[in-house]
């Protein structure tokens, strides 16, 4: 039996694209498929927020993505209808990021499609299960963290 402490990483990137795909595939079979997995993110992003003033820089700030690849991706998510830009009025230089009544409907479609999709990833793993294992999901993202902060300081020594 090989020691599954050696291939966490595998196990999760495995994990991971077993979810994407399946998302996926329950999207585009509820007709919703001119939807990324980024779109559905930034709308629900969005709608979160929605009582906020959201501009540009605070999706590409949430999501650690470039600035040419959010303006691109809002630029595509308007054409299609899921949100709009709007002035903002103390400075006509900024624009708010809102969501369209196609973009709140989408959002509601898609959380009542991952909530039906969670509730059957989970048939038959008890409370307790789920509690470990969000126990030990927190504690491998802290050693992640962890080894990260060292890493970011064994390189400033070697700049110095």
């Amino acid at each position: 039996m090989v020691d599954s402490r050696k291939r966490i990483g595998l196990e999760i990137r495995k994990l991971d694209h077993m979810l994407s795909r399946n998302l996926t595939a329950n999207v585009k079979a509820s007709g919703i498929d001119e939807i990324t997995l980024m779109h559905g993110w930034i709308i629900r992003y969005l709608y979160e927020n929605r009582n906020e003033e959201v501009f540009q820089k605070d999706i590409e700030k949430n999501f650690s993505v470039g600035r040419s690849t959010v303006t691109n991706i809002i630029k595509l998510m308007e054409k299609r209808g899921y949100l709009c830009r709007e002035a903002v009025e103390k400075d006509a230089r900024l624009k708010r990021v809102l969501l369209t009544e196609k973009g709140i409907h989408t959002h509601e479609a898609i959380e009542a499609l991952i909530d039906r999709m969670n509730e059957r990833t989970l048939e038959g793993i008890s409370d307790e299960e789920l509690e470990v294992f969000d126990r030990v999901v927190e504690r491998l993202k802290e050693n992640i963290r962890r080894q990260q902060e060292e890493q970011a300081v064994e390189g400033e020594e070697v700049d110095d």
